[in-house]
């Protein structure tokens, strides 16, 4: 997965916080976080490399590169106070990548993580809930895609096929439902998945391009 580049980001930024008692401590959760806050965050030990496993971001300099970015989204859990524990990111789609040909109508929820040691406390779905609670989403097609070699399956003591299901239950809460594509990088893979979540707002013109898109067809005139 490749972080998009740094750019000016001119979207208006809202930051909410939840703040939730848990046995392991307190964990305040933060959406929109802007470069200037993540500035000086550590990440905690659960979030890195492992044997069969590295973490999609490697370092909090990562998060404030995407917090840069137009529509850059960085939802962070963290812990006494300033230790990242789990994150989510989104982004538009790399112009190198297909879905790119849809512009700004395309966004990716680029990834959500949870440090090993703090697995269990339901911080993927807080974190989920703060990303998704925006109206921004009415106007996209807001997709994930997971693929399998990005999975801690020996973290999770999962197989493949539990972890997909895992993330499809997860995802499903908000409105994303599976689909199909040609895309090389879903296909290489049985297990890996495309979901997305269609905004309210978008066109059925614009869902019938995504269509098309999705197997690489050119859609005809």
């Amino acid at each position: 997965m490749t972080l998009p580049s740094e750019a000016s980001n001119d979207s208006e930024r809202h930051m909410k916080i939840v703040v939730e008692e848990t046995h392991k401590g307190t964990l305040t959760f933060r959406s929109h976080c802007p470069p200037s806050f993540i500035e000086g965050l550590q990440m905690e030990r659960g979030l890195g490399h492992f044997a069969h496993y590295s973490s999609i971001i490697p370092n909090v300099e990562a998060f404030e590169t995407i917090a840069r970015n137009k529509a850059g989204r960085v939802t962070l859990a963290l812990i006494d106070p300033n230790l990242v524990v789990g994150y989510g990111v989104c982004w538009y789609p790399d112009k190198e990548d297909r879905w790119s040909a849809l512009g700004d109508l395309m966004y990716e929820m680029a990834a959500v993580e949870v440090s090993r040691n703090f697995r269990g406390l339901h911080v993927g779905r807080r974190i989920m809930d703060l990303t998704m609670d925006d109206d921004f989403f009415e106007d996209k097609i807001t997709y994930m895609v997971g693929l399998s070699w990005h999975w801690d399956l020996e973290g999770k003591g999962l197989t493949a096929a539990q972890y997909r299901r895992m993330m499809m239950d997860l995802y499903s809460l908000y409105g994303f439902r599976e689909v199909y594509t040609n895309e090389p990088n879903i296909t290489l893979k049985p297990e890996n998945v495309m979901m997305t979540r269609t905004g309210s707002r978008v066109s059925e013109e614009d869902q019938k391009k995504f269509r098309y898109l999705r197997f690489g067809i050119k859609q005809p005139k």
